[in-house]
């Protein structure tokens, strides 16, 4: 195991507060209707090495991304809103004291974080080839940045912008999504165009189906309007806009899939009080509501008891990376 244990600076911990702040780090998914498929090109299954880069995705605008390893399905990471590719290959301390918090230390700005061996993406690269990329918004510093885009965006763009980077990209079909938080609209219209392609569906403390239901439409028109808000150039979505979109998109795909739900919420000690004392804040209640939901629609398996907070593949790495291994096994037997 290899390790960089340069703790992520204040400003990787502040973009998830931010999400916090702003009634936007849990996104709603919605319900299903009538299904319209569009066909994906399938790329050539040939060996691919290992790149780190960009990769031109048409109209003049580039993505980041990284892949790894060999072997098919192959596995996206699509990260929540606001979460750089890098999310993926950290972790946290295994010997910090937010490991045994009954709250979620990490997404409250507490915590040693660094990049390890250990985190999901390395890990998964080891038995399967893994994709990780930067959307728009997510990443500000450093080389590769992907095209900016204006903010907020519509779930469809995000998922043109996917399909653009996999036919680019020439990865191989079908599919593995691993789906954490915004990621989850992401994946779910994804999988409802091109079911086809979708192999496997892993669901890391992500949308849930009858959200919308579950909040109510003045409690959920608070969370819509909660995830438009951004500054600088960072990510907004379209929480409404995307639920019409996925009911006019059809329904998923059978598939196996896991869902794995937080069991730590909110350090509501650390956040103001008038978001706390905010009668339209969503509760954990409302949350795991949720993912009750999901789980039940998808019919795949839930694990409740994760030890982690909303960000589990830095907190959880390794309940992650057995729940991927889990479905990529599960689609070889099929």
């Amino acid at each position: 195991m290899t390790t960089d244990k340069h703790t992520r600076g204040p400003k990787w911990r502040l973009a998830f507060l931010s999400l916090v702040l702003s009634a936007g780090w849990l996104f709603p998914a919605c319900g299903q209707s009538g299904a319209t498929e569009v066909s994906l090109p399938a790329a050539v299954a040939t060996p691919l090495a290992d790149f780190k880069g960009l990769v031109d995705i048409g109209n003049g605008r580039k993505i980041f991304s990284e892949w790894r390893g060999q072997g098919e399905p192959t596995v996206v990471l699509i990260a929540g809103k606001g979460v750089a590719a890098e999310t993926w290959s950290l972790i946290l301390d295994p010997s910090d004291p937010a490991q045994n918090s009954p709250g979620d230390d990490l997404t409250s700005g507490l915590g040693n974080v660094y990049l390890s061996d250990d985190g999901v993406f390395p890990s998964v690269a080891r038995f399967a080839r893994v994709l990780v990329y930067d959307r728009p918004g997510t990443r500000f510093e450093g080389s590769n940045l992907s095209t900016p885009v204006p903010q907020p965006h519509s779930v469809d763009q995000a998922v043109d912008d996917l399909q653009a980077l996999l036919v680019a990209s020439k990865l191989p079909a079908p599919y593995v999504l691993v789906c954490h938080s915004y990621g989850g609209l992401i994946g779910s219209l994804y999988a409802r165009r091109y079911p086809k392609f979708v192999a496997g569906l892993v669901m890391v403390d992500a949308t849930g189906a009858g959200m919308e239901e579950v909040l109510g439409p003045e409690k959920f028109a608070f969370w819509d309007e909660g995830h438009r808000v951004t500054s600088e150039g960072r990510e907004g979505i379209l929480v409404a806009d995307a639920c019409r979109q996925i009911r006019a998109a059809g329904p998923l795909p059978k598939v196996p899939s896991i869902v794995l739900s937080a069991d730590k919420w909110l350090r509501l000690d650390l956040l103001p009080p008038e978001i706390v004392g905010n009668p339209k804040f969503l509760t954990f209640a409302d949350w795991l509501a949720g993912q009750d939901l999901l789980a039940s629609a998808l019919g795949g398996e839930h694990v409740r008891k994760t030890s982690s907070g909303h960000l589990m593949m830095v907190d959880s790495p390794a309940v992650v990376t057995d729940a991927i291994r889990q479905i990529v096994e599960q689609v070889h037997q099929r």
